[in-house]
Parts: structure tokens; sequence; C-alpha cells
């Protein structure tokens, strides 16, 4: 009877180094992926911002806030038609429209040729965020402040949903102080305070949602 050779150690210790570097290399192309994920969205921030502050700048309004837009601006601008020509960009009110301002100004790339006012921001009338949820630009109380909604509105750069805390986490990292109820970046509607995105003055990184949000204030 012919007798079976098992595996020598040698032979184990090279399926073993063979294992570990396919396992490293996952995870270090899922870190590399997360990392231009949110380099992506905190540039998507910093391009919206600045496109406000140009159009804010040429032609001393807000945009989506001018009642004479398509006059003033030109090249498809939408009118605002309610609450009009306040400084504000309120949510659901003129929030759709900012971007149809801002791209008719030539300040941001994209079409978004809405026509509606009163709705709630889509992939359709507003920039997306690199995980599908539209981003958008008000003046809202909808941030976390020490826990709970802020009762003080301020201009900020909502990122939308389906944003994992995880990504929100290292966001307020680069460009913050980390907490997600302090500073300029911090938890926002509609998942401000939702115990699987944050906790207390921390953004939840252990089996955290990757259906969270943010904002980005100014």
């Amino acid at each position: 009877m012919k007798k079976q050779q098992g595996f020598t150690l040698i032979e184990i210790a090279i399926v073993l180094v063979i294992i570990g570097l396919l396992v490293g290399g996952v995870l270090k192309g899922q870190e590399l992926i997360k990392n231009a994920q949110v380099r992506n969205a905190i540039s998507s921030m910093d391009e919206l911002k600045a496109s406000v502050f140009g159009f804010q700048d040429r032609f001393r309004a807000q945009p989506g806030d001018m009642s004479n837009a398509s006059n003033i601006v030109g090249n498809g601008a939408v009118n605002c038609r309610w609450a009009c020509d306040n400084g504000l960009i309120q949510p659901w009110r003129n929030t759709s429209l900012v971007t149809n301002n801002l791209s008719a100004a030539g300040f941001y790339s994209g079409a978004f040729n809405t026509s509606e006012q009163n709705i709630t921001p889509t992939s359709q009338n507003s920039p997306v965020n690199p995980w599908g949820g539209a981003m958008f630009v008000a003046f809202w109380n909808q941030y976390n402040a020490n826990g709970r909604a802020s009762t003080a509105s301020s201009n900020g750069i909502y990122t939308g949903q389906s944003v994992a805390s995880t990504v929100l986490a290292e966001i307020d990292r680069k460009i913050d102080d980390g907490n997600p109820q302090t500073g300029s970046f911090r938890s926002a509607w509609p998942r401000l305070t939702t115990a699987t995105c944050v906790s207390g003055t921390n953004w939840v990184v252990n089996n955290g949602s990757a259906d969270c949000s943010g904002i980005s204030l100014y």
C-alpha cells in the first residue's frame, strides 16, 4: 500500500503567505476606494460652495432666490416664484432651483433644467454624491447641535443620503474636528441623531449605517 504524503511546513507557510497577501490586497483596495470616495465627496461640497459664492459675488443674490433670474442670468435660468428675493435658499422652496441657476450662470457643470419648486432635492434637480444621494444647498436648521437639531438656521451644503457613517467620520476628521455635534461639518438631515450614524460626540464606525448624512456649514 502506497504511503500518503502530507504537505510540508514550507508548503503550508507558502499557502498562508499567499492567503495573507490576497486578504491584505483586498483590504488595501477597499481602503483606497473609500479614500477616493471621501476625496470625491469633499471636492463635490467644495465645488458647490465655491459656485454659490461665485454666483453671489456676480449677481449679489442667492442662486434659486431670484424672481428675475431668466432675464439677469439667462441661459435657461428658472425664476423663483415663491418667497423670493429675500437672500435665503430655503429648503423645499427654492433649493431645487439652485443648481439650475448656478449651471445657467456657468458656475457649475451639468444641466439642471427644472421648472419646479417646493419639491424634494433629487438626482434630476441636484448634484449627486458618490453614493447616489442628492446634494443640496439650504439655509436650514436640520443639523446636529449638541445632540439635537439646531434651532438656529445656517447656510450649508447637505451631503444627501446614502453615505456610510464611517465615510462621514473620515470626512469630518479630514476637514473639521471629527465631532458630529460641533464644528463646520456635522451630522444632518435626515439622519442627524440616528443611533446607527451618531453616538454622542462620535460617528458610529463599528457596524454603522450606510444611510447617513452630513452638512458642511458656511
